[in-house]
């Protein structure tokens, strides 16, 4: 990582990779069964990374063309070769390497999407205000982000509960924000945006739904464990508690009482 690029918790590993279209498939549902993009054509997409969002969007929409901007080149090389793999290709879809705080764009809009993206950045409003000239009047933008103070699971696992204080203690030092999908209205509102609306989404899962609870420990573990060569460079962590964790979820997941808890924030307003 050259000392240009900001820290990404999650790093850029192969692996990483494709974890991204892994847990992309694992939460499509409670994401995108609230999102109707069925009336818009061009839609620009920030923080498209492997473009493992893309996929979605245009199997769930498949008229859209779709703009991705991305600031790391190595996962725009990786997200055009995915989409050339799904058979999707220029105009239907391309990739723009640009810093999404500062556009310069060619195009205009009719909607915006973004998607576990504003969380990495530190001044998360200038996102916002920076693709605003590009969006058509009465353009629709819709936003899902993380809150990770919602995260719970019963049993209690103190070694998880510990890793996940630090994961995100890490992220806020390197500019980042876990609890960015809270204070979502509230940036909108204040870039320009109108009829703001916010919905909670997520996993409450239990005894009722089994097979689900058992894929969403998997991800979880996933998630957690893809910030920990980031926290061992760091010296945050040791490798014995990575092994606790796995343990500890994979405890939880065969325990029949257990239950995993999390909310995200989804946002939609309009230019």
């Amino acid at each position: 990582m050259s000392s240009t690029t900001p820290k990404y918790i999650h790093g850029y590993q192969d692996d990483e990779q494709e974890r991204l279209r892994y847990q992309a498939k694992v939460i499509e549902k409670p994401i995108y069964d609230f999102i109707d993009f069925s009336n818009n054509q061009k839609i620009l997409e920030i923080g498209s990374g492997v473009g493992a969002q893309t996929e979605i969007l245009l199997e769930r929409f498949p008229h859209l063309q779709i703009t991705g901007v991305e600031y790391e080149p190595k996962q725009i090389a990786k997200a055009r070769h995915n989409m050339q793999a799904l058979g999707h290709d220029f105009p239907k879809v391309q990739f723009i390497q640009q810093d999404a705080q500062q556009l310069q764009l060619n195009d205009h809009y009719d909607a915006a999407f973004i998607c576990w993206v504003l969380e990495h950045i530190s001044e998360p409003e200038k996102v916002l205000q920076s693709m605003k000239p590009y969006l058509k009047e009465g353009a629709k933008v819709v936003i899902t982000e993380v809150f990770n103070a919602s995260f719970y699971t019963y049993p209690h696992a103190p070694t998880v509960m510990k890793y996940w204080d630090i994961y995100n203690s890490y992220q806020r030092s390197i500019g980042g924000d876990p609890d960015v999908g809270a204070k979502l209205g509230h940036l909108l509102e204040k870039s320009g945006y109108k009829d703001i609306s916010l919905r909670s989404g997520g996993f409450h899962l239990d005894s009722r739904t089994p097979s689900d609870r058992l894929a969403v420990f998997d991800y979880w573990t996933s998630l957690m464990k893809s910030g920990a060569p980031a926290l061992l460079e760091e010296g945050l962590i040791s490798p014995d508690m990575v092994t606790t964790i796995s343990k500890e979820m994979e405890n939880l997941k065969h325990q029949e009482n257990a239950i995993f808890y999390y909310n995200f924030i989804q946002a939609t307003a309009f230019v």
